[in-house]
């Protein structure tokens, strides 16, 4: 990731967690938690992390967390790029001895170079980015639940049904909600709906498209429809999130 570009970070060793009161980051920020918990809310859905777990969110998440009562260590890097990490949001039990190494190289750094840190712990941040992407691509997930992924990265725009997946798949509707969810941990309709949701992000900051034609090329039946669903999802109309983040990203 030669365009990564880290302003900030901050390991907390112990104390709890600040409150981060809800807002649209303009940027990407990576998590590690090593010891206790941490509660999120990431586009409006609860989210806990425990020892082990990584998060990664991408420019233009709606992030919130609670103020932390118990101890917890955990470490935070805020970093500008042009490709994000092709990586989930939430990796289960990804800080292994490797990230872990180069947690306590980053604190060396820190602590011996407080003020002039930034470009070498900017390289070990790549270099933990490209062990969890190694890691990731060797945790495959089920042939059905890929070939379903990929349908729905192709034709999300499209009206896509349970029955469809079926007919996809030569298996029952069931079976493939059923198997999606034990690989994604959501079911098929909640994933479809978040690539939409997403999709419609970029195209509102991109700007260049009303919220009729944003409606239509995402998928959604009218642009009454797509305003419930994407506020539901991000706590925001779509004007307002458009409005914030790029507020955000001026500022």
């Amino acid at each position: 990731m030669s365009d990564l570009s880290l302003f900030y970070v901050r390991h907390n060793h112990g104390a709890p967690a600040p409150i981060i009161h809800e807002n649209v980051i303009g940027y990407c920020d990576l998590t590690v938690v090593l010891e206790g918990t941490l509660q999120y809310r990431i586009d409006g859905t609860p989210l806990s992390l425990s020892a082990g777990d990584v998060l990664l969110l991408g420019k233009g998440t709606l992030r919130a967390r609670e103020a932390g009562t118990e101890r917890v260590d955990y470490i935070s890097f805020n970093f500008y790029t042009e490709a994000p990490p092709s990586l989930p949001t939430v990796m289960r039990g990804a800080a292994r001895n490797e990230i872990k190494l180069i947690i306590a190289a980053c604190d060396e750094i820190v602590r011996h170079d407080p003020l002039g840190n930034e470009k070498a712990a900017a390289h070990l941040l790549a270099a933990m980015l490209l062990v969890l992407e190694g890691d990731n691509s060797r945790e495959k997930v089920r042939p059905l639940t890929a070939k379903i992924v990929r349908y729905i990265g192709k034709h999300f725009a499209e009206r896509i049904t349970l029955g469809d997946i079926g007919k996809l798949t030569y298996f029952s509707p069931v079976y493939c909600d059923t198997v999606f969810k034990k690989d994604m941990g959501v079911s098929i309709i909640d994933y479809l709906l978040t690539q939409r949701v997403n999709a419609a992000k970029r195209l509102l900051i991109e700007g260049t498209n009303t919220l009729s034609e944003i409606a239509r090329l995402t998928g959604f039946e009218d642009s009454n429809y797509f305003s419930r669903v994407f506020k539901k999802r991000t706590g925001y109309t779509p004007t307002a999130y458009k409005k914030t983040v790029l507020g955000d990203l001026s500022s």
